[in-house]
């Protein structure tokens, strides 16, 4: 049995044993307690739209109309991307003391997807290369990075007061399940004026786990991530507010000595060629090619271990309070090491008199996507549990031919 998965099985039992602790009450509560269990997952791009994404995910024929309604949205250099995020959390807060931390361990299954892509390889693909005779096809500046793996988190926080801003960190183990990472800096593709011939000169990267242990729980790599976070009170035109700063998921995956890479830089020449997919290379387009023998004759291939570097957030953003039930957040967000934009978002908040629940709207700009729109809730319900639920792609089922964006956010949070 791993590490971690001793580390897990232990934290579970021990934190059964301190619920069952709890049964009585005692004259004066010596601690707080809380576990959560939340679900993340959001996919945006500023030129696909959701009916294409949808369609092509469920293997659904791309008719033409799906096809040249995203086409018209491309630019030279488009991206795409989106991330899972399932788990749990449970933490321990001591009020025996001053300024205790709140301690907190957390796991989750996490799926980070990143594309970059020209919109000549968009054509190339669903079009094929007929409408390039004569020109010159520019497929490159492309790169794509898939990563799978499983977060150990474990957190401090110290909590601030009206001078002083809370802050925290935390360190987390990571378990490798999945990566393939490809960048293609050139793939210019020449179709000859009479279909006769095509030239393609690439230079291609490509590094891949191990495709034989895909399970849960691969190990085929392991890694480290920290968080960071500070706020700041502040009072501007007689308005209480704290500024925040954070750092989300900076860390690595080391990958196993069972990885492959793949490195490819040469010109090709093939005679006789009309290609009207290039995701398929059988049916008598390439006679006698296909994928595996490109990469076998015309690449260099190792087993190796190799480094990726998560996707980080870099956050800052302020929030101000007009009266106890109104107040204003805004910010700006950087997700480093991906292709996606840096992302500018407005949120109104509203709460109910006893702070029991609270409505946000909120809009955005940038990120993998353009303009997005959603809303938040959170209510407390019943005497210890509280439900969170936001949605920043609020128009994405009603307007799928334009919308470019989807997602959902969760969690159910119990407090003892």
């Amino acid at each position: 049995m791993s590490f971690q998965k001793i580390i897990f099985i232990s934290f579970i039992f021990s934190s059964l044993f301190s619920f069952s602790q709890e049964g009585s009450v005692s004259m004066a509560k010596k601690n707080e307690q809380t576990i959560e269990f939340s679900g993340d997952a959001f996919f945006a791009s500023n030129a696909i739209t959701n009916d294409f994404i949808v369609a092509f995910y469920k293997g659904e024929f791309l008719d033409d109309a799906l096809k040249y309604n995203t086409s018209t949205r491309l630019l030279q250099s488009n991206r795409m991307g989106g991330a899972a995020k399932a788990g749990f959390t449970y933490s321990y807060h001591s009020l025996e003391g001053k300024n205790k931390p709140v301690f907190s361990f957390s796991f989750y299954d996490r799926t980070n997807l990143d594309v970059k892509f020209s919109d000549d390889l968009f054509h190339t693909i669903f079009y094929g290369n007929k409408d390039f005779a004569g020109e010159t096809a520019h497929l490159g500046n492309f790169q794509m990075n898939f990563l799978r793996y499983q977060q150990f988190r474990f957190g401090w926080k110290w909590k601030g007061d009206a001078t002083h801003g809370s802050f925290g960190f935390s360190v987390s183990l990571l378990s490798g399940e999945q990566n393939t990472f490809i960048k293609a800096d050139k793939a210019d593709l020449y179709t000859s004026p009479d279909g006769q011939y095509i030239d393609l000169a690439l230079a291609m990267q490509m590094h891949q786990t191990d495709t034989v242990h895909r399970n849960y729980f691969a190990e085929n790599g392991m890694g480290l991530s920290t968080d960071l976070f500070y706020e700041m009170p502040y009072i501007v035109w007689n308005k209480s507010g704290k500024i925040y700063f954070e750092v989300n998921d900076l860390g690595f995956i080391r990958w196993n000595s069972n990885s492959m890479t793949h490195s490819v830089d040469s010109t090709f020449h093939y005679d006789g060629v009309n290609v009207n997919n290039i995701l398929n290379t059988y049916g008598g387009t390439i006679p006698k090619l296909n994928t595996d023998s490109m990469i076998n004759k015309n690449s260099v291939f190792e087993r190796k271990q190799y480094t990726t570097y998560l996707p980080f957030y870099f956050n800052i953003r302020t929030r101000t309070w007009y009266g106890k039930q109104f107040s204003i957040e805004k910010g700006i967000s950087f997700l480093f090491n991906s292709s996606a934009k840096p992302y500018y978002f407005l949120k109104f908040h509203f709460s109910t008199r006893k702070q029991k629940a609270e409505f946000s709207y909120i809009i955005g700009y940038g990120g993998y996507g353009g303009f997005n729109a959603g809303v938040e809730t959170r209510v407390d319900f019943a005497k210890h549990y509280s439900i969170h639920i936001a949605d920043n792609y609020l128009f994405s089922s009603v307007t799928p031919q334009s919308a470019n964006g989807m997602g959902i956010f969760v969690k159910l949070v119990r407090k003892f």
